[in-house]
């Protein structure tokens, strides 16, 4: 049966329609709920998302001209991400108050350490793309890694890096386009939003 009518009929009272979209939707749900930064409070996670399922069936509307599907990946995607940031800020407090009890002279706590607008899920997951990007750059054929390394990071101009390698212009820029193909296509798919 199409979704759209699915969600019509669960949304009339229909109790088979309304666990067929369950069904449908589980592995989104065990997805999210199953991500590693949330292993401790799985089984909360898993109500969090389930919640937010329920809530995309009631409060969906046809005429918004928006997919269910999208809606649905999106209520259960925050559902899990604002859990996460109410039980961080949990964690810190309770944390806080452990360190406010010990004596200073351990020396400063790794929340005053920690500035507040950090965000330890992004650095984490700027540090993992950082390590995969070095490690495909190694990847790289000698030529090729010098030519993306001096003209990107180190903004040396093309016309020096040819002069070093003994090659022409266009030899240097041909061999940053490879370089940069190749890292394109062996960091595929590490971003965040590409992971879902």
């Amino acid at each position: 049966m199409e979704l759209l009518t699915l969600v019509e009929k669960a949304q009339q009272g229909d109790e088979s329609a309304f666990q067929e979209i369950c069904q449908r939707f589980a592995g989104l749900v065990k997805k999210h709920a199953g991500q590693a930064h949330l292993r401790p409070i799985r089984e909360e996670a898993l109500a969090e998302c389930w919640l937010a399922v329920v809530q995309a069936v009631k409060y969906f509307q046809a005429g918004a001209g928006v997919p269910f599907a999208g809606y649905v990946e999106s209520r259960v995607r925050y559902a899990a991400w604002n859990l996460f940031k109410r039980e961080r800020r949990h964690w810190q407090r309770e944390f806080s108050l452990e360190q406010s009890k010990e004596q200073e002279e351990d020396g400063p706590g790794l929340l005053e350490v920690v500035p507040d607008h950090t965000d330890i899920v992004r650095e984490v997951e700027n540090r993992l793309i950082y390590e995969e990007v070095v490690q495909a750059l190694a990847g790289l054929p000698e030529r090729q890694r010098y030519a993306v390394t001096s003209l990107l990071a180190e903004d040396s101009r093309l016309s020096s890096v040819a002069a070093e390698l003994g090659v022409t212009i266009q030899a240097v820029h041909n061999l940053r386009r490879r370089g940069l193909a190749r890292l394109k296509a062996a960091c595929s798919g590490m971003y965040g939003s590409e992971r879902g």
